[in-house]
């Protein structure tokens, strides 16, 4: 696998000794850290920002049942299995990919928290990836698919917190699927996770979800089980007036 390190839209990398806005060449973003905040705050262009920095690792889910079928262009059949669970097969990706989380992990990657979608496929997923490293496990809806057909349907959170007792559902409504969801709506879900992402504390998550999301939120394609590390700088000017 490739690890990935590169611009996202909306937020920029992390780059050693400089801080770049979002839509600029390196050349128009160069700023400096601010001297009376240490890494907290940087310059732009003669403005000050405030900096969350956080290292991301996203994780398409394995092969499910529907991608099974889509790719045998059984396509009535696909978007009809209510959230499906992970084939042979996928099950299989998982394991490849938590060899490499083990890797990654061994060499010094402290992973605070995964973030993942209730959906069953993710929730095996993640589970399989990074279950057992004493890393808490959190459902997140914003992270799920563009729902836009059955397999794309959720479960309730009471029976989710009945078969998946090591994840905290806390912030997922009893029924957190939008079978209305729109083009304008994803966006807005996406925009909300940003958000929220940026309020977190911990600097080191992993964040498993879906092709259609992840595309929405990082314009990046993923295929099945593929892992994308990605470092990701937010800055906001209104919260560093004053300093």
């Amino acid at each position: 696998k490739q690890w990935y390190q590169r611009r996202v839209r909306g937020y920029v990398p992390l780059l050693p000794h400089r801080c770049l806005t979002p839509n600029m060449d390196h050349k128009q973003g160069r700023g400096a850290t601010s001297k009376n905040s240490s890494a907290t705050y940087c310059k732009i262009n003669g403005q000050t920002y405030k900096r969350i920095e956080k290292q991301l690792l996203f994780v398409r889910h394995a092969e499910g049942y529907h991608n099974s079928l889509f790719d045998e262009r059984k396509v009535h059949e696909a978007i009809n299995i209510r959230d499906p669970e992970l084939t042979p097969l996928g099950n299989n990706q998982v394991a490849d990919l938590r060899k490499e989380v083990d890797i990654l992990i061994k060499s010094g990657v402290k992973i605070e928290k995964v973030i993942v979608s209730p959906m069953t496929r993710t929730l095996q997923t993640a589970w399989g990836t990074f279950g057992g490293h004493n890393i808490p496990f959190q459902a997140c809806h914003l992270v799920s698919e563009y729902c836009d057909a059955p397999c794309n349907y959720g479960t309730r959170r009471s029976q989710l917190e009945t078969t998946w007792p090591q994840v905290d559902f806390s912030v997922v409504p009893e029924v957190w699927w939008n079978e209305d969801e729109t083009d304008v709506t994803i966006t807005l879900r996406a925009k909300r996770f940003r958000e929220w992402l940026f309020k977190q504390p911990e600097k080191c998550l992993a964040i498993v979800s879906h092709a259609g999301f992840l595309h929405e939120l990082l314009q990046e394609q993923f295929r099945n089980c593929e892992l994308k590390r990605i470092n990701w700088i937010h800055r906001s000017r209104r919260q560093a007036r004053g300093h």
